[in-house]
């Protein structure tokens, strides 16, 4: 016999009264395989299965097409490579990276040698993103055909390697940005874009949605698997027409170094301190020497020192004027103008450390650190012929001055093969170093 209406519809209010009561049960019960399933993963030194309904042919793929969910959480922290005790790298540009053939022949080139870490662009040099964002805010600042494609396709197979990557992002410095956000740039008193001697124009320092834009990038190239990022360009304009300069942003009262530690400070906050990201920062040389000032630009050492984990003053012995440390030519001693630089700094950083180690004997349970010094190195010819030896001259001067690493930096991306431990095979290889900077 049917059930009357009035009886079915008592049957549907005890089911919706039961899954009321017992839903949130039912749904542990039901999730229980796969909870069983995940206890039984292997640990971090094995790579994580994904569930069954991912395991079709093509799903992972997909996955990786699609990128990142959001701009955190979505590489685990066991799929980064953790930071070498003492990292050797070079630095890569974004077109350089987007090249297959030229890539490929560098990342053999850290495979084969000492080398652990590339430091690699994801802005191009115009200042376009490098790659194909999966943050909402960041989706209109790509490049049209972005080189670096996917994050995490492209970080994949260099993890593989066990290569330590650092994202290098251009702050106060970038064109695109200016033509996306005319507001946001360096204006001219008189009206129009102020530009430097090059025809660069810049971003105003005191900008806050400047620092956001930035501090996005950085927290989706760590969600995507880059292990460290770095800031670089974080300081006022330095050469032009000084005199035409007018900021939109800046009050032109508090003083620069103020407003580049305050930024110092924001990075720290939302990028170590939210989400565990290792930052490091570039500097200028000279703040290694000159610690009262901050060279006219913003840049001084201490506050860089509390806010990063790593700061890497480009001491470029080209970098340094006819005379520095009696040297007519300061190119041609790389290993005295580099030792010297870097071991100039040192009393900031005892400073810091000393001032911590009282802070913690007070509060033990506080937790502070200073950077460590990882310098710029060069590999290029500029007011010298750089020759192998030269280069290991830096990298001796690096480790005497207690660094935690070194970077050399070839704008063309062209390194000293045979500077960089083992020997290669092939002293001729197409990595050789040619030409000038």
């Amino acid at each position: 016999m049917a059930p009357s209406k009035l009886e079915a519809q008592s049957s549907k209010l005890k089911r919706t009264d039961l899954l009321a009561r017992y839903g949130a049960l039912i749904a542990f019960a039901a999730a229980i395989p796969a909870i069983v399933y995940l206890a039984m993963q292997p640990g971090p030194a094995d790579r994580f299965r994904p569930l069954f309904i991912a395991e079709r042919p093509g799903a992972a793929a997909l996955r990786s097409r699609e990128g990142p969910a959001g701009p955190a959480g979505a590489v685990a922290e066991s799929d980064h490579v953790p930071t070498p005790e003492f990292v050797k790298g070079i630095y890569v540009s974004a077109d350089t990276a987007a090249s297959a053939r030229r890539f490929s022949e560098l990342v053999s080139f850290v495979d084969r040698t000492e080398l652990n870490a590339m430091v690699i662009d994801l802005k191009d040099g115009r200042g376009a993103l490098a790659f194909a964002p999966q943050t909402d805010s960041l989706k209109s600042f790509s490049a049209e055909r972005p080189g670096l494609g996917s994050l995490p396709d492209f970080v994949r197979p260099l993890h593989d390697k066990g290569i330590y990557l650092i994202a290098r992002v251009f702050v106060f410095q970038d064109p695109w940005l200016v033509a996306k956000k005319p507001g946001y740039a360096v204006q001219r008193k008189g009206g129009g874009v102020w530009r430097d001697r090059r025809g660069t124009p810049w971003v105003d320092p005191a900008e806050r949605d400047v620092w956001k834009y930035d501090a996005a990038i950085a927290r989706e190239a760590y969600a995507s698997g880059f292990d460290e990022v770095q800031f670089d360009y974080i300081r006022f304009v330095s050469d032009g027409d000084l005199r035409a300069v007018a900021y939109p942003a800046y009050d032109g009262k508090t003083p620069k170094a103020e407003v580049i530690a305050a930024f110092f400070s924001y990075l720290d906050t939302e990028l170590r301190a939210k989400h565990g990201i290792p930052i490091s920062a570039d500097l200028f040389g000279l703040v290694m020497d000159q610690h009262e000032t901050d060279l006219g630009i913003g840049q001084r050492l201490e506050p860089a020192a509390r806010h990063f984990d790593f700061v890497s003053p480009m001491v470029y012995p080209s970098h340094y004027a006819k005379g520095y440390q009696g040297f007519a030519n300061p190119a041609a001693h790389p290993y005295d103008v580099a030792r010297h630089s870097l071991v100039a700094g040192w009393p900031v950083l005892e400073k810091l450390e000393a001032e911590d180690a009282a802070l913690k004997e007070k509060n033990p349970g506080l937790s502070l650190r200073v950077a460590t010094i990882r310098p710029w190195l060069q590999d290029f010819d500029l007011g010298a012929h750089y020759t192998a030896e030269m280069v290991k001259d830096q990298m001796k001067a690096a480790v005497e001055a207690k660094a935690s690493g070194w970077l050399f930096w070839n704008a063309k991306n062209v390194y000293t093969a045979s500077a960089y431990a083992p020997e290669p095979e092939d002293a001729g290889a197409s990595i050789e170093k040619n030409g000038t900077e």
